[in-house]
């Protein structure tokens, strides 16, 4: 790792944790504070519990976001660190080593939190809150010994939130291309237009009498393929196949990082 990498790396680390720190004390905040009041208010504060509330904070959730916010944010640390001699290419690999970093680092702490706090205030077995999660459908996979099954399921975790900060630097990349009055335009118009053409396809493929005028077998074939469905047997929850699923998301994971490395030579310092 090259000096200016590791510079790099190190100033937009720092930043994004004094982000996510500022985040995470704003949504406890908002997650502890405002139910407590609505209790006071409403005179129910005998059936107010600061554990179980607490207890059912998702902290994988808030991590995903900020992942996909913060790295979304593009312009104005490129701007700074261009200006500083940072070249595109230094930008971009500090910006993929510090979304892995957090991702991984983020779900470790995430697993501590729920498997040593958030499970036991809610009186569960470390299985049995691997069984809640997500990743359930998988949870037996590797055999009855459930720290094996708990660490696959972190890799697992963690790899999809790599995906989503790297999904978040490329549609920072291209956003960062326009003007900040087109992006707000594009910020609006593409969840409309994405409601618009949902409605259409399900308009055009439903008969009106509950039938689909097509036939999805394949696709939906296909969709249990990548989700890891069982070949043979019955399909179990906690017995599919994490590897299908691993390897598309790392397939999308390379996919939307080199779309973000593309849109990264692109940009230029705006006047």
């Amino acid at each position: 790792m090259s000096t200016k990498l590791r510079a790099t790396t190190r100033y937009l680390l720092i930043d994004q944790l004094k982000m996510l720190g500022a985040a995470a004390l704003t949504i406890i905040g908002l997650f502890m504070v405002l139910p407590f009041l609505f209790a006071l208010v409403s005179g129910n504060l005998g059936n107010f519990s600061f554990s179980n509330t607490f207890g059912n904070f998702s902290w994988g959730f808030l991590l995903g976001m900020f992942l996909f916010i913060a790295n979304s944010l593009t312009y104005d640390s490129f701007k700074l660190l261009i200006q500083n001699g940072i070249s595109r290419k230094t930008f971009w690999s500090a910006k993929v080593l510090v979304v892995l970093m957090i991702a991984f680092a983020g779900e470790l702490v995430s697993a501590l939190y729920y498997y040593g706090i958030s499970a036991p205030l809610r009186g569960l077995s470390m299985h049995a809150a691997l069984m809640n999660m997500p990743y359930s459908l998988y949870a037996n996979f590797f055999g009855s010994n459930v720290l094996v099954n708990v660490f696959a399921s972190l890799i697992f975790n963690a790899i999809f939130l790599t995906g989503v900060g790297l999904t978040g630097m490329a549609v920072g990349s291209i956003l960062a291309l326009f003007s900040k009055w087109t992006q707000r335009i594009v910020i609006v118009v593409t969840p409309i237009l994405g409601l618009f053409l949902l409605g259409f396809l399900i308009s055009t493929t439903n008969t009106g009498d509950g039938y689909s005028s097509y036939d999805f077998t394949g696709f939906v074939n296909f969709l249990k393929f990548l989700v890891g469905y069982p070949q043979h047997g019955p399909a179990t929850t906690g017995y599919f196949n994490p590897a299908m699923p691993t390897i598309t998301m790392l397939i999308g994971c390379a996919i939307v990082g080199a779309i973000a490395y593309f849109f990264n030579q692109k940009l230029k310092i705006k006047n």
